[in-house]
């Protein structure tokens, strides 16, 4: 199956038993949510930024963009 590295030892999860099976499932879908949650995150990071800037653009006229940019 798979390697699994735990406080720098190595071990091979075919060796594992139900509940440490269990537990490394349970692992994976942590990490899995954790990586899945950030995009999500930085998505809607990078939403409020354009909008911000559409706003501030809207408000401020086409002339003054410049200036906005830096």
């Amino acid at each position: 199956m798979t390697k699994v590295f735990l406080d720098d030892k190595e071990y091979d999860s075919e060796d594992f038993n139900e509940t440490q099976i269990n537990d490394l499932n349970i692992l994976n879908v942590g990490t899995n949510s954790v990586a899945l949650l950030d995009h999500i995150l930085q998505c809607v990071k990078a939403i409020q930024q354009m909008k911000t800037n559409e706003l501030r653009k809207s408000l401020v006229g086409d002339d003054s963009q410049e200036e906005l940019d830096l």
